[in-house]
């Protein structure tokens, strides 16, 4: 029976439904597995930025769109591979969980499908083979959610002390999400150059406006702020608001709306105390009246890119800094469960209570060569600094 399913080649697999049962994941570890095994033993290759953008300025477009197909050909099937590996191996139990099963049932399925492609030679391959990344980035547009379903569940069971100080899990969820941004991010640069926009090398922009993201960021964050409180501090952004840098918008915009929600909760939280969630004002306006204001300053430095947010928010605890960079660490309401089902991306996001927020924007930062720090002054105030790399030859941190 082994012999005939080998035979059948990998194109049959996406059909088995994996991960749905144990008789079904155990059909699948003499095929699977063996696969799954020999990509993981592979090494993989960090792409530079300068790599990204040089195949869409290239003067024969479909020759480099086929090119860059064979390089993902190659190089996402053993991204996918670690990560299924290192799924299906979890401790606690935990690999066993409805939520993390759906996820790696996700990766198996993309792994089968760009393995059973044959490597794109002409123009009507790379074309498929571009389908196919769609696909997958479709497929994998909950991950970070479900996951957070299946730690959710973990903490239930171990209680959250427990999971906070377990130092496998947040290394695991670091290796998992980093990953998660790059193979993100080699889908949809690929899949983008196919829909050339002016200012655009496929998502990265070629001369983006930091000052501008940030008032983008602030007139988002300010919506979600009202919604939640009835009432919000102002931000005044000053410095080099008209530099402009290469970089992906939606990495930046995302980046600054988590620090700013964090900065305007603690800012209202701490001055109007008598503030309830969801609560009624005459006018946002009003309510707003006495909230210390927010400052961004925003520098241009020869190597990186500087924006600092300051708040007067009252402050973090030093024994509670280091918290703050785990996972499902939150001083805010747990968000209802089904919030957890976020659909449309971070804009229908719930205020807070979810404790992804920094953890996952430091790592945004650090797929580019960038930072997030954060200096906080207990019973005044929090400074949180965000360093944007100037784009270049630095290649993408790859987790093992």
């Amino acid at each position: 029976p082994h012999r005939r399913v080998i035979h059948f080649s990998m194109r049959r697999l996406p059909r088995l439904a994996p991960f749905r049962g144990r008789r079904c994941r155990r059909g699948l570890c003499s095929v699977v597995t063996q696969q799954i095994q020999r990509f993981c033993e592979k090494p993989q290759r960090g792409i530079t930025l300068a790599e990204m953008v040089s195949v869409g300025q290239a003067t024969d477009m479909q020759k480099a769109l086929t090119q860059n197909a064979q390089m993902l050909h190659k190089e996402l099937p053993v991204r996918l591979a670690r990560r299924i590996n290192e799924l299906q191996k979890m401790p606690y139990g935990l690999s066993e969980m409805a939520p993390v099963q759906k996820v790696r049932g996700w990766y198996v399925r993309s792994f089968n499908d760009l393995i059973s492609m044959r490597e794109p030679q002409t123009m009507e391959e790379e074309q498929a083979f571009t389908a196919c990344l769609e696909k997958i980035l479709k497929r994998h547009s909950s991950v970070v959610p479900t996951m957070a379903q299946g730690i959710m569940m973990l903490k239930e069971q171990m209680g959250d002390d427990a999971v906070r100080k377990c130092p496998f899990l947040q290394d695991f969820l670091d290796r998992f999400y980093l990953s998660r941004i790059g193979v993100r991010m080699l889908l949809s640069q690929h899949v983008a150059l196919h829909e050339p926009a002016e200012g655009f090398i496929g998502i990265l922009g070629e001369s983006v406006c930091p000052g501008d993201e940030a008032e983008a960021a602030v007139a988002h964050a300010t919506h979600v702020c009202e919604a939640r409180y009835g009432c919000c501090p102002t931000v005044e952004i000053r410095g080099d608001v008209k530099e402009r840098i290469p970089y992906v918008p939606g990495h930046l915009h995302h980046m600054l709306h988590e620090l700013l929600k964090n900065a305007m909760r603690a800012v209202v939280e701490t001055h109007a105390p008598h503030l309830r969630p969801n609560g009624y004002h005459h006018s946002a306006e009003d309510a707003s009246d006495g909230l210390p204001p927010i400052d961004i300053t925003i520098a241009a430095g020869q190597s990186d890119f500087h924006i600092r947010i300051a708040d007067q928010g009252g402050g973090i605890p030093r024994s509670q800094i280091a918290n703050i960079w785990n996972y499902m660490y939150t001083t805010a309401e747990r968000p209802k469960e089904q919030d957890l089902e976020i659909k449309g991306g971070i804009r229908n996001a719930p205020m807070a209570g979810f404790g992804y927020g920094l953890p996952l924007s430091k790592l945004y930062a650090r797929y580019f060569g960038g930072d997030i720090d954060i200096v906080s002054m207990d019973g005044y105030g929090t400074h949180a600094y965000l360093y944007l790399s100037r784009i270049g030859n630095t290649k993408e941190p790859l987790p093992n």
